[in-house]
């Protein structure tokens, strides 16, 4: 095999790579439009918008004094 087709091979495994690990992604992604609440359901505080977009309602100091409380 040449070189030239090696680097072929290595690049279509690359790119087939990289879709498989966006679909991955986008699979565990809420349908687009779908979003949290923008303020924390227990202190009010602002929810950044990546977070909201995961689906939490609560912000990150309220998360964690909860997990602390699980524990």
């Amino acid at each position: 095999m040449t070189s030239e087709r090696m680097l072929e091979r290595e690049e279509e495994t690359a790119s087939w790579l990289l879709d498989k690990n966006l679909s991955m992604i986008r699979a565990k992604l809420p349908p687009e439009g779908i979003v949290g609440p923008e303020d924390c359901v227990e202190c009010a505080n602002d929810i950044p918008l990546l977070r909201r977009q995961h689906g939490f309602s609560l912000c990150v100091e309220c998360a964690n004094r909860r997990e602390r409380n699980v524990r």
